[in-house]
């Protein structure tokens, strides 16, 4: 008996129209040079199936490591098929005809051919739609932008599912077009109807985890073609690009969260400098130092807030995203402080296992504060030297340069002058250091903000004393206020976390602070202001007589009596002026 000859023809992929014969003898299908029907999908193996003629039909036999073919949509590695059965091979659809003249006339018969997606089911179709869900992921890791990750989702969609737009609504219990009755989900997660015009099916996925959150595709093709694999790879990629596009709902909020925490803290800072002349004069240049890249010096008392200065600067301008490193010269031993400020390579020394980054390069185009510079060694000096003019620095242990990108700030409380009279510090370096060098001044300079920062600084403690602090009592406020303050702002903020510490009352009394700011007992004055008044009494007699008390008060500083009293220091003049005018003189 003759085996009878078949034709096997390519009629989807990228191979359509191409044939083999199939006798008795074993004929190889797959991608490489040397077998006997070359294939260019590269979802096909080297060599992926052998076929020949037998009396039952085509044996088609998968050939080592290839992925099974499929049949009627059932995955197989070997099968008899006869004429009219589809073998799909990766991406190629491959039909068997009995007789060439079959096939001939197939060729001018109306085209029956389905999406290569909806002839796949079963393992291939998962392995296919692991490969696409791959592909996704990738898109949307490097999209940042909620509208990045909509056109990463909208394009792999386009591609892999003949959708032809998506659609992500927040907030609403169905998406678009579909309610709770007439809604027909497929599953409990996954809502599906047919399109306006029936030729579309549109399907709608839940993010995971919000219910309210849905990714709807718009498909080109009818419900009646839509095939399991393409659904569940839809359910996949719905779900991936909801969790991705709440990942970057969430990052955004967090980012604005963050702008809005970083202009309240700048906000904050900038009232928190107060309202005295020297307070102001610093407040008006901060904006200028922030819109420059220049090297700034700040120079002042210790405690004084030359780091909350520079850190406002560096809040304030183009580099407020970027890292802010700070490096107190002091507190680092000089054998270490190289390595902080410039890093090191693997093995540079002994127990250097790994490449440090020090902070010049840490800082990448932030901002580099070298608090107490005046306590840099010399040998680092030189070196800071050298960075500062040729912007370059390396590593300890390493040839290779690196670019500075970050701005330097500095701050000092020694006569750098002195210093440099004396040879223990660098002359060249102390004037490229001044070329913007900025006095922050001292508390006992800027009385009139001393309420102003005492109550800022009592509202940032009471938030944690366990208790309820209503303010400072007036013999409190006066005291501070009579107080110098050596120390600056650091020591005003210790003395009020001692008081919130160890005080047990609703107000803070001179006796909560520490020793030092207690003082001596207060003994009214003997023409104080009465504290019974007989009216009628006018009140422009009342106010002079509280001026004149706040005055003898403060040694008649007319700036600590107006904060004394809790006026504007331009309202105590003016004050004073009306009394003049009256021919009523304040004593």
């Amino acid at each position: 008996m003759t085996t009878p000859s078949y034709l096997l023809k390519v009629v989807a992929g990228p191979d359509e129209g191409a044939s083999i014969d199939v006798d008795a003898r074993v004929r190889t299908i797959g991608r490489a040079r040397d077998v006997d029907m070359v294939l260019r999908d590269l979802s096909v193996s080297r060599r992926h199936v052998q076929v020949a003629a037998s009396a039952a039909g085509v044996r088609v036999v998968l050939c080592a490591g290839a992925a099974p073919f499929v049949v009627d949509g059932q995955p197989l590695d070997t099968i008899d098929a006869r004429p009219g059965d589809r073998v799909v091979i990766g991406n190629t659809v491959i039909v068997i005809f009995a007789a060439p003249a079959e096939a001939d006339a197939s060729a001018t018969a109306p085209s029956e051919r389905l999406d290569i997606r909806t002839l796949l089911t079963g393992a291939a179709a998962d392995v296919r739609g692991l490969a696409a869900a791959h592909a996704l992921i990738e898109a949307l890791d490097a999209a940042d932008e909620r509208e990045a990750a909509e056109a990463a989702v909208l394009r792999w969609a386009a591609t892999h599912a003949h959708a032809s737009a998506i659609d992500v609504t927040s907030g609403e219990p169905h998406p678009s077009g579909f309610d709770a009755a007439s809604a027909a989900p497929r599953d409990a997660e996954v809502l599906e109807r047919a399109g306006d015009d029936g030729q579309t099916t549109i399907i709608a996925v839940p993010a995971p985890g919000d219910a309210s959150t849905w990714v709807t595709f718009t498909c080109r093709i009818p419900p009646e073609r839509v095939s399991d694999s393409l659904r569940r790879m839809l359910v996949v990629a719905g779900r991936l690009a909801g969790s991705a596009l709440t990942r970057v709902r969430r990052l955004e909020a967090a980012d604005q969260e963050k702008a809005e925490l970083r202009a309240l803290s700048v906000g904050s800072a900038r009232a928190f400098l107060g309202t005295s002349p020297a307070a102001q004069d610093l407040a008006r240049l901060i904006p200028r130092l922030a819109a420059s890249d220049a090297v700034v010096l700040l120079q002042g008392e210790t405690g004084a807030g030359k780091t909350f200065v520079a850190r406002l600067i560096h809040e304030s301008g183009a580099r407020k995203s970027e890292p802010l490193r700070i490096i107190n010269c002091a507190t680092i031993p000089e054998n270490l402080l190289e390595n902080e400020l410039f890093g090191h390579d693997k093995g540079a020394f002994t127990g250097a296992v790994g490449v440090h980054h020090g902070a010049l390069e840490a800082a990448g185009r932030g901002t580099v504060f070298l608090d107490e510079i005046g306590e840099l060694p010399l040998a680092c000096q030189a070196k800071l030297l050298s960075v500062l003019d040729e912007r370059r620095f390396q590593r300890l242990g390493s040839n290779r340069p690196i670019t500075l990108h970050a701005r330097v700030l500095a701050a000092t409380n020694r006569d750098l002058e002195a210093m440099v009279k004396n040879k223990t510090f660098r002359g060249d370096l102390y004037y490229r250091l001044g070329a913007v060098r900025v006095t922050v001044p001292a508390l006992r300079d800027r009385a009139a903000d001393l309420p102003l920062l005492a109550r800022q600084i009592l509202s940032d403690y009471a938030a944690s004393a366990g208790r309820r602090i209503d303010g400072f009592s007036p013999a409190a406020l006066r005291r501070i206020v009579q107080y110098p303050w050596p120390g600056n702002v650091r020591e005003l903020r210790n003395a009020i976390e001692h008081a919130v510490v160890l005080g047990d009352g609703p107000l803070v009394e001179p006796t909560d602070f520490p020793t030092a700011l207690q003082g001596p007992p207060e003994d009214p004055p003997d023409d104080a202001l009465p504290t019974v008044l007989r009216l009628p009494a006018r009140l422009a007699w009342v106010e002079r007589c509280a001026i004149e008390a706040a005055l003898r008060e403060t040694g008649g500083n007319r700036t600590r009596a107006a904060a004394l009293l809790g006026i504007h220091r331009q309202t105590l003049y003016n004050k004073l002026n009306e009394a003049e005018g009256d021919g009523d003189k304040v004593k």
